[in-house]
């Protein structure tokens, strides 16, 4: 089951980006019924317990990315630069899959990635969030919806220009 999990997250993490069809099945969100995906605890890096809800109130961008997947170390500037420029408002959580603690702390250090990584998600967090593929950027509301996914390698521009279109009509 594993060797059939690592297969497709390494024909995926070299996957071009979905973009929003007509249906809203591929990277945006527009299904007539919200989705509030379930809650769910990891630890940090240093060991911290996060949960999911604890970020209730705040737009929460989640992450799953490896070390050796080529698209997830590209899109970290954009995901670093994005956290820095909606610091007031979001928070950024990466969630590495499975690597060992001390190969992510070091990568996490050199790359100077300064938003929470969380590791060692369990098999019904992967299944429950559709883990298929690296990389996976999800946004959630405030209100705990799930609003925006992507499957592939985000970029600034038109990550930014989703988020802020996001963010206006959850005011609206």
């Amino acid at each position: 089951m594993r060797w059939l999990l690592l297969l497709l997250l390494c024909a995926a993490c070299s996957a071009e980006p979905t973009r929003p069809d007509a249906t809203g099945t591929s990277a945006q969100m527009a299904t007539e019924e919200p989705y509030y995906p379930p809650d769910f605890s990891m630890t940090t890096l240093d060991g911290a317990p996060m949960r999911l809800s604890d970020l209730r109130g705040r737009w929460v961008v989640i992450n799953f990315w490896a070390t050796w997947c080529e698209p997830c170390i590209r899109e970290i500037p954009t995901l670093g630069r994005i956290a820095d420029e909606y610091a007031d408002t979001l928070t950024i959580l990466g969630v590495n899959m499975r690597e060992e603690r001390a190969q992510v702390t070091a990568f996490v250090r050199d790359l100077g990635v300064r938003y929470p990584i969380l590791v060692n998600p369990d098999d019904e967090t992967l299944v429950t969030y559709t883990v298929v593929g690296l990389p996976q950027t999800l946004i959630i509301a405030p209100d705990g919806e799930l609003v925006w996914r992507s499957f592939g390698e985000v970029e600034y521009e038109s990550f930014a220009a989703s988020l802020h279109d996001l963010q206006r009509a959850f005011r609206a």
